[in-house]
């Protein structure tokens, strides 16, 4: 039997998991919410011409006749879901997963998963007190890449990462505001440090220079411009350097990682659902690798499985993983503010006493 599905939050991104969740014949879409029921139409046009002829004609005759509800807390009154795509802004995280929760409706929820420490946690333990699923949208965690990577770092002391995010200012005015978007870092490179946590180990200090340099504080309250300094549990160190003035165009190594160890470099070029190429680095030559995997796809249908299943495990970005990211893009912005270092475990010490 299918998995009955609904999403709250029917914009930009939920195009993208739409799209491929209507293409898996284990899930059924029966269900849609928005407070924008115009932007969720719009939405589903979209997705219905973008898959006119590539699903079967009876999904998307349902998906197109679906209602659009405008109450995400009463939705999960009135709906029977077996699980729930949360594609919503930063900025209104909390009590639409509470709801959740409440309806005992495991989720996917896209990042960043709240904008505040507090509330992430609070939806963790609430999540595991419920014994529910909870994933996050880090895609890059079901990418080809990752097992490649893995199987050239294995064995091998990584000494030093180097991280590029470059980009422009999104048109999105909610993202101008420093306590909307939560600023590029929490925002956007935080697919960034997410990948770098699973390849390399926790982030454990973050130390940050920030500026404002081209937007002017009444166009945009975020930091422009930004070079922050890493220190990993392992020992490790390393750089991300971020900016949103550069729409003009990058240079290529701006648009990836590398990962420094022992007689090799790793190069992972691109970014979160593109093609990427992998290039290796040691004494003996050079050598690349393409790889073009749809990791949203793998991502979603893992989640969908691991309802289905009772299988947690098949989901690799779980909420609680999630929430230590969150906590490493928190310290980057903390420390950005003051020009101090800040401790990754000392910003969710002080969220809760205990995470265990």
């Amino acid at each position: 039997m299918a998995v009955r599905i609904g999403f709250v939050g029917v914009g930009y991104i939920a195009k993208q998991h739409l799209k491929r969740v209507l293409a898996d014949p284990e899930a059924e879409v029966v269900a849609l919410c928005d407070t924008a029921p115009q932007a969720a139409e719009a939405t589903r046009r979209s997705v219905l011409e973008a898959l006119r002829g590539a699903v079967p004609e009876r999904v998307l005759t349902a998906f197109a006749g679906l209602p659009v509800h405008t109450d995400p807390v009463r939705f999960f009154q009135q709906e029977r879901l077996d699980a729930v795509f949360l594609c919503l802004p930063p900025f209104v995280h909390g009590e639409v997963e509470f709801a959740a929760i409440e309806a005992g409706v495991p989720f996917l929820v896209e990042k960043p998963v709240a904008l505040d420490l507090r509330t992430a946690t609070a939806i963790s333990r609430a999540l595991r007190d419920r014994g529910l699923i909870g994933a996050a949208g880090y895609q890059s965690r079901y990418a080809d890449i990752v097992p490649y990577v893995r199987s050239r770092l294995d064995g091998r002391t990584v000494a030093m990462t180097l991280a590029h995010r470059f980009t422009k200012l999104p048109g999105r005015d909610w993202y101008r505001h420093q306590d909307r978007s939560g600023g590029q870092v929490v925002e956007m490179a935080t697919h960034q440090v997410d990948l770098l946590r699973l390849l390399v180990s926790d982030i454990s200090t973050v130390y940050v220079s920030g500026g404002r340099r081209i937007a002017t504080r009444a166009e945009s309250e975020i930091f422009d411009t930004a070079a922050a300094s890493l220190t990993y549990a392992n020992g490790a160190v390393g750089s991300l350097v971020t900016n949103m003035v550069s729409g003009h165009g990058n240079p290529a190594f701006a648009r990836g990682i590398h990962i420094i160890a022992d007689g090799l470099t790793v190069s992972v070029l691109g970014h979160e659902g593109e093609s990427r190429t992998v290039e290796v680095v040691t004494a003996e030559g050079r050598e690349e690798r393409q790889f073009t995997d749809d990791s949203m796809a793998a991502q979603d249908r893992a989640f969908v499985r691991a309802v289905r299943d009772g299988r947690p495990e098949l989901v690799l970005a779980p909420y609680e993983e999630a929430v230590r990211t969150l906590a490493t893009t928190l310290a980057h912005q903390q420390s950005a503010q003051s020009g101090l270092p800040v401790r990754v475990d000392a910003l969710l010490g002080a969220a809760v006493p205990s995470l265990s």
